[in-house]
């Protein structure tokens, strides 16, 4: 602990030193509950003596600040502390004033706890209690009494290798071929999509993207104020027949796609189109960056092979997560490309964000390797399966008329169209007050407008009887906004 002493000053050196903990007690730096360090301890760092340090340990006791356990030590008692502030009431008001990020508009609150009670259907993940904690932690206590030193060090910055090779095979086994020198990991598919708009983009280059699109590559691509063109889509998936005349007019570096499940909408690329999307982009001689965050996800319907297992070499860079599938504080995803791109992701890489966690790679190299992956995904698919038929039904049989939907093959979300004459922006307080909310549409467009009235509803993320529940207000808002639009 710094604490600088004048000798030279009249004031003793016990008063200065009680006046700087006061202070920073005051301000924050140390809290209610915070152990100070023992009086032999900060009397060697500050070269005074412990008599010293106990005066000044003893005018704060004095004056309120601190309290001394007999064998434990001495600990802050803030004369002001307040407990922690309660979870927002069910009742509370919508926090309006704070839906002004990007973030905060996506996740349907706040930086602030949600509301007791309220049901979020705005999540981005699936179910942390679908995950086998206890194997899991098993494979990680291993991993920590085998290779401990290993695990605590950096690793090799494009990834264990290990992982990359398990992750290579089961690529392939799935139809993509790949070798373990083409797997980046990456912390997330967002830093693998990062990697790739600051490595192949400049300001000014222009990027097309399906119309609506994930949030946050939207985002990033402002953020590195690259020119977004926007394709829209049907129940098939992007309307490739519209590629070629915005292709000659706008000339873009990257076409960036969702094919399965797509982010918010649900929907698949259909085959045809898969194909007929990489001839029109390698006739252009435009890369594709494939973002197959939920691709082994599906509950019906036939698997679709991923763009990159059709693309010639170099056409499709090819991104993906365990985030989604495990545990979203698991931070591990990663991206398939060839030479004449890898080397550059893994530059940059490298000096962007240095290394992935060696702890988690090898821990859940081990829990992949052993076949648990293959047995989790099964088991999540069909917890997932029967989420989305409880939200399906319950959305048939409540939902007001005007409102429409769409059944997705697999994956996580489920979107849903009000009717013309509510938005979202006028449903979510509402939602807010009847303890339920959502991701608005209008973060998913590059121009807002044009999702004022779309929302998407996470299917995977709440239990059955919260679904339910959940559904129930929702449409109970949605009511309670058509009437008063009537009423008006």
């Amino acid at each position: 602990m710094h604490i600088p002493l004048d000798r030279e000053q009249d004031v003793p050196l016990y008063l200065q030193i009680e006046e700087a903990l006061r202070r920073a007690i005051l301000t924050g730096v140390f809290v209610d509950g915070d152990k100070l360090p023992s009086t032999r301890t900060l009397a060697a760092e500050l070269a005074v003596s412990r008599l010293t340090v106990d005066n000044a340990y003893a005018e704060l006791a004095a004056k309120g600040f601190l309290h001394q356990r007999r064998g434990s030590g001495a600990y802050v008692a803030h004369p002001q502390a307040q407990t922690r502030p309660a979870r927002p009431s069910s009742d509370a008001p919508f926090p309006l004033e704070s839906f002004t990020t990007l973030t905060s508009r996506l996740d349907g609150y706040a930086d602030a706890p949600l509301p007791e009670g309220l049901i979020n259907f705005a999540a981005g993940v699936g179910s942390p209690k679908v995950f086998p904690l206890e194997a899991f932690r098993k494979v990680l206590l291993s991993v920590l009494s085998r290779h401990a030193e290993e695990a605590f060090s950096y690793g090799e910055y494009c990834g264990y290798y290990p992982l990359r090779d398990t992750l290579s095979r089961i690529l392939s086994a799935q139809g993509i071929p790949t070798q373990a020198e083409q797997v980046l990991i990456t912390n997330g598919s967002q830093h693998a999509i990062s990697l790739v708009v600051q490595s192949l983009l400049a300001p000014g280059d222009t990027v097309i993207v399906e119309e609506p699109t994930y949030a946050e590559a939207l985002g990033l691509l402002r953020q590195h104020r690259i020119n977004i063109v926007t394709v829209p889509g049907d129940r098939h998936g992007m309307r490739v027949d519209l590629l070629p005349e915005l292709l000659e007019r706008h000339r873009p570096k990257l076409i960036y796609t969702i094919p399965n499940f797509h982010n918010p909408t649900g929907r698949c690329l259909s085959e045809a189109r898969r194909r007929r999307l990489l001839a029109i982009a390698q006739q252009a001689g435009v890369v594709i960056l494939e973002d197959d965050f939920v691709g082994d996800l599906r509950y019906q319907g036939k698997q679709l092979p991923s763009l990159r297992a059709l693309a010639q070499p170099g056409a499709v860079i090819y991104v993906s997560t365990f985030s989604k599938m495990l545990l979203p504080s698991m931070r591990i995803g990663y991206l398939v490309a060839d030479s004449e791109h890898y080397q550059r992701f893994a530059r940059l890489k490298h000096v962007d964000s240095f290394t992935s966690s060696s702890l988690i790679q090898r821990a859940l190299d081990a829990f992949v390797t052993v076949g648990r992956y293959d047995k989790q995904l099964r088991r999540a698919g069909r917890v997932y399966r029967r989420h989305l038929e409880v939200m399906i039904d319950a959305l048939q049989r409540r939902l007001p008329p005007g409102c429409r939907f769409e059944t997705p093959q697999g994956g996580l979300f489920i979107w849903l169209t009000l009717p013309a004459t509510v938005t979202t922006t006028e449903l979510m307080p509402v939602a807010w007050r009847h303890g339920v909310t959502f991701a608005r549409g209008e973060c998913f467009y590059a121009q807002e407008q044009l999702g004022a009235h779309g929302l998407r509803l996470n299917f995977a993320a709440n239990s059955p009887p919260q679904i339910e529940e959940g559904i129930a207000r929702l449409c109970r808002a949605i009511e309670e906004v058509i009437t008063e639009k009537n009423a008006g």
